[in-house]
């Protein structure tokens, strides 16, 4: 397999939306979820709590249970696994700080993790779409996960489909999103 560089891998990674049958090896989810561990979190509170989910039968059950409603998620059927992102919320820094500064600290160090996780699925040639709409209660009877813990996300992964030809999506441009020393202000290139 071609190893990429850290920029390549970042280009290449796409929310697949359709997966080859062949199941994900358990050790490339340790890899995966082990790079999650590094990620930095909000006064080290280290929040996230991930479910991998392998079974047959329990992949179905999230495809039942678990997605569609208003948002088509029929696409889900295709993924041979799933990653359930969980949160554990520390009182002090994710309540008690998060609340008195109206900031979801929690959401920021849990898309800190999943984000390591979505690259290093990638370095490893897997396929991965991270899912925000689903249904919550389904998901916690499903795996049996305590009330203590906020389910934050889904994360479908698996082989990208060699039948369906993964679009990139449009991307703003660099001089779009980065500005000079005050908003507006188009970032001047040496001289």
């Amino acid at each position: 397999m071609k190893k990429f560089s850290f920029d390549e891998i970042i280009i290449k990674r796409r929310s697949v939306r359709a997966y080859e049958k062949e199941a994900v090896p358990n050790e490339s989810l340790r890899q995966i979820i082990e790079t999650a561990r590094f990620a930095p979190s909000a006064h080290n509170t280290q929040p996230w709590r991930f479910v991998a989910v392998t079974d047959k039968q329990k992949v179905s059950m999230i495809f039942a249970k678990a997605l569609g409603g208003i948002v088509s998620n029929s696409w889900g059927e295709t993924a041979p696994a799933f990653i359930v992102a969980c949160a554990k919320k520390s009182f002090l820094v994710h309540i008690l700080a998060g609340g008195v500064k109206r900031i979801p600290y929690h959401y920021l160090d849990m898309g800190t993790a999943i984000e390591h996780i979505l690259l290093k699925a990638a370095e490893l040639g897997l396929g991965t779409c991270w899912i925000g709409w689903f249904n919550e209660r389904a998901v916690r009877s499903i795996f049996s996960i305590p009330r203590a813990l906020e389910i934050v996300s889904l994360i479908a992964i698996g082989y990208p489909s060699q039948q369906k030809e993964q679009q990139p999506r449009a991307k703003l441009k660099l001089d779009d999103i980065l500005f000079w020393n005050r908003y507006g202000e188009p970032l001047k290139s040496d001289e």
